[in-house]
């Protein structure tokens, strides 16, 4: 029987919002296809109806993670205007919080899979859109805080923020034997990541 054009947008969906969830938490070799459908409700045939391999759901699944995580920092950005907060800050104390660096399914991708990515060309280029998607969101709110900035040096904040958020929060996952160690390096990391948004770099 023939799927129509939304159910098929559905599946796709499912299957993109499982394995995001699955490669951050495992890592992409280590899930199989067929766990990602079964989460998905879907037959492991249906997969093939999407994606011509895993490699090509892995690469747009990192590029959904990433994008579903700038607009999330968006919402966060806006929530923290209203209440009369730094929305910069947010997203960073958001980002690197004991919860994020505890919950690697539904923290960012770039923490979770950019050391396994990195080592597969075929997986950089999604990557690459999806950092560009968030290092958006930064260099949006730093250029209003720094309007007499030229375009570059809110792009270079923009990148040194987000180089100091996902290295500290990759830094507290490897120190999470030592807590006090873990939780100083989130503290570290969001002083750092603060300064580039506020001083530049």
């Amino acid at each position: 029987m023939k799927v129509d054009q939304k159910t098929m947008a559905a599946h796709r969906a499912a299957m993109l919002t499982q394995a995001s969830k699955l490669f951050r938490q495992r890592g992409i070799d280590s899930v199989p296809v067929t766990e990602i459908t079964s989460a998905a409700g879907l037959t492991h045939g249906a997969f093939y109806g999407h994606f011509s391999s895993k490699t090509a759901l892995a690469a747009e699944t990192c590029r959904y993670s990433l994008e579903r995580g700038a607009e999330n920092w968006r919402r966060k950005a806006a929530e923290a205007e209203r209440r009369g907060e730094d929305p910069i800050a947010a997203i960073i104390d958001y980002y690197l919080s004991p919860a994020a660096r505890d919950s690697r399914e539904s923290s960012c991708a770039l923490a979770s899979l950019g050391h396994e990515a990195s080592r597969n060309p075929d997986l950089n280029p999604a990557m690459a859109a999806g950092i560009e998607a968030l290092a958006q969101v930064l260099r949006e709110l730093i250029a209003r805080r720094r309007p007499k900035d030229p375009p570059s040096a809110h792009a270079n904040a923009a990148l040194a923020a987000l180089a100091a958020m996902s290295g500290g929060l990759s830094l507290a996952r490897l120190l999470v034997g030592e807590p006090e160690r873990s939780a100083d390096a989130l503290k570290a990391a969001a002083t750092l990541a603060k300064q580039a948004a506020n001083q530049g770099i």
